[in-house]
């Protein structure tokens, strides 16, 4: 397994190399309901999980600052290439059913679907993933 960089969170630099890294995506006009969700889950020091617990990062979709809904700065750890290093990729909410999802998402979501990485979503994060054609010919389930 890859290293991730240094400058990954303080929680993913403590974790032991063996620990699963999971990357949750960020984006200008984040739903911070949906990303919050991948933090705690994965984020946030789990002491009574064990060493093996996840490592935790997050990968800039867009350049530049990102402002989540109400205005919220989020500073990534690094952008799309830490997709490469991913054992999960977390796709929060979208920013919205119409909104275009940039092709290097959509490719770098594929690579990583191709050589086994889990990706999931979290409500309208669907879309992105039917965006990269990861959901072609599949059934997939929301909770709307």
């Amino acid at each position: 397994m890859q290293q991730p960089p240094a400058e990954m969170t303080e929680n993913s630099q403590n974790m032991t190399n063996c620990a699963p890294l999971v990357v949750a995506l960020a984006y200008d006009g984040l739903c911070t309901f949906e990303f919050g969700v991948a933090v705690e889950i994965f984020g946030l020091p789990r002491p009574e999980m064990g060493e093996g617990w996840y490592r935790f990062a997050v990968a800039a979709v867009d350049e530049g600052e990102l402002r989540a809904t109400g205005g919220v700065r989020v500073m990534a750890d690094g952008d799309l290439s830490l997709l490469e290093l991913a054992d999960t990729i977390v796709v929060p909410g979208w920013r919205g059913i119409d909104a275009d999802v940039p092709p290097a998402l959509c490719q770098a979501l594929r690579q990583a679907h191709q050589r086994g990485c889990r990706v999931i979503s979290i409500c309208s994060g669907v879309f992105v993933l039917a965006a990269a054609g990861l959901l072609a010919g599949k059934r997939a389930t929301t909770h709307w």
